[in-house]
């Protein structure tokens, strides 16, 4: 396996695609700022990501992506708002485009994604899909956590006063003419 910091930050996607190349790679953490931001706070950025991704050039001379992206994040759960890790495993299938206007044409069943020039930059390509994958609403899954939630949601809410909590109740009086 190699070690992290061998993957290559910009590769040539078309010559890669034209000799149906792999890049099997690692980086670290450190390497992309966007999934530190998502990270818990002090959480340890000197983590690896594992990258396979194999170039191909399909029947329209489209450069194809697939592959997969592997790393554990800390995240903060929002239950408890306690740091856990969370085991990334995410699938890798796109179509390397220049710009929006190609992107708009790649077929429904692949993910565009965005080169600049002849160039594809992997860290950012590597962020993208890991953002992309996070959960929406990070949760630890602990027993204490999980139980400590259904607790407080099972609670039935207090009766509310309509009487005088009710916003709207002036509106009914000048309607009925009070």
């Amino acid at each position: 396996m190699n070690t992290p910091g061998t993957l290559a930050h910009h590769v040539d996607f078309r010559r890669l695609a034209t000799q149906q190349r792999e890049i099997d790679g690692e980086l670290y953490l450190s390497q992309l700022p966007r999934m530190i931001a998502e990270m818990a706070a002090g959480a340890d950025a000197s983590g690896a990501v594992r990258v396979h991704l194999r170039f191909s050039e399909d029947g329209q001379r489209r450069v194809n992506v697939a592959g997969s992206i592997e790393t554990t994040l800390t995240l903060t759960c929002q239950r408890c708002l306690e740091a856990f890790d969370k085991h990334m495993s995410v699938a890798v299938a796109g179509v390397v485009v220049g710009d929006d206007d190609a992107a708009a044409n790649v077929p429904r069943a692949d993910e565009p994604i965005l080169a600049e020039g002849d160039t594809l930059d992997l860290h950012t390509m590597v962020s993208d899909e890991l953002l992309l994958a996070l959960p929406p609403v990070a949760r630890c899954g602990r027993p204490d956590c999980v139980s400590n939630y259904e607790h407080v949601a099972g609670t039935p809410e207090p009766a509310i006063d309509d009487k005088h909590n009710n916003p709207f109740a002036v509106l009914g009086q000048l309607k009925r003419g009070d």
